[in-house]
Order: C-alpha cells, then structure tokens, then sequence
C-alpha cells in the first residue's frame, strides 16, 4: 500500500463510518484491502456491522464526497472520524511504517484512545496508543504542517514567475 493511500484511504473510510454513524470501530488493513467491524454504540461496544472497503469502493466514495462538496469544509473537525483515521494513516506514513490495524475498543465515556499496530520499516511490529487530546495535538500539527507544504508549494510556484521577468 502506497505511504499516500493509506493516509487518504483512512480518510475516506472514516467519512463513510461518520456518515453511517459508527462509534467503535476495528479497522485492518491488507494491502489494498480494508475491513472494519464497527458499532453503533460508543466505545467499549459490541461491533456487529461488518464492512469491506477495496481499492474501487474507495474511489466511489471520494468520488460522492467530492460530489456533496464534503471535502470542502470551512471548519476542520479534528475530532471527526475521518481527520483521526487520516492524522493515524500520516503519522504512521511518516515514521515510514506500515499500518496493520487501529481501533478504539479501549477507549472509555470519559477517555478516548487509539489503538495502533503497525510495523516499521526495520520490521519491528509496535503497538501504540494515544489519548484523546495526543490525537488532537496531532491532527493540528500534522494538518498545519500539511497547510504549510502547501503554502510553500505556491510560494515557490509564483515566486518562480516573479524571477523570471
């Protein structure tokens, strides 16, 4: 699975599973091949709902988002689903790790935690977990990060024009 893909791939599917309001969630990843066992109830919950996200679902999902103009927001969420399963897909991206599984079977009414198992790139197999507010310190750093690429990107882009007249 590509470091990019995956990010973008847990992105989509945490839309999907916001937009069918699942709370608990077990989510594995297989190559180009996803599979949750989510629930409707908040976690620790039972996860009767089974669903199966292949390369193809997950393109016709990007596609209906960009339809309903969902990927446009004004306001970041960086409690929604799909922000967190994107800030695990980039963070693990980053460490230049491959990501196995995430949930948040363990988290508490009072405590949220992300559950993550994921292998480095010298095949070490970690499993970590972070807290609700070391979620949302990642989200905005990685988003402001992300937002900050992309300035420079334009920056250099039109600073490029500029030197050449």
């Amino acid at each position: 699975m590509s470091t990019s893909f995956c990010s973008e791939a847990l992105r989509i599917i945490g839309h999907d599973l916001d937009l069918r309001g699942i709370k608990t969630f077990f989510l594995r990843c297989d190559a180009d091949f996803f599979v949750v066992e989510g629930g409707y109830q908040s976690p620790p919950a039972v996860t009767p709902v089974s669903l199966h996200y292949a390369s193809v679902d997950l393109e016709h999902l990007e596609r209906k988002e960009r339809e309903r103009n969902d990927h446009l927001s004004a306001l970041k969420d960086f409690l929604s689903l799909s922000q967190i399963l994107w800030t695990i897909g980039t963070y693990v991206t980053v460490k230049g790790s491959r990501l196995f599984s995430v949930c948040n079977n363990l988290s508490t009414e009072t405590m949220p935690i992300i559950k993550m198992d994921y292998e480095t790139d010298q095949g070490d197999r970690v499993v970590e977990n972070l807290t609700g507010s070391a979620i949302y310190e990642l989200s905005v750093s990685l988003y402001k990060r992300r937002t900050s690429d992309i300035n420079n990107i334009r920056y250099r882009r039109f600073s490029g024009l500029l030197e050449s007249n």
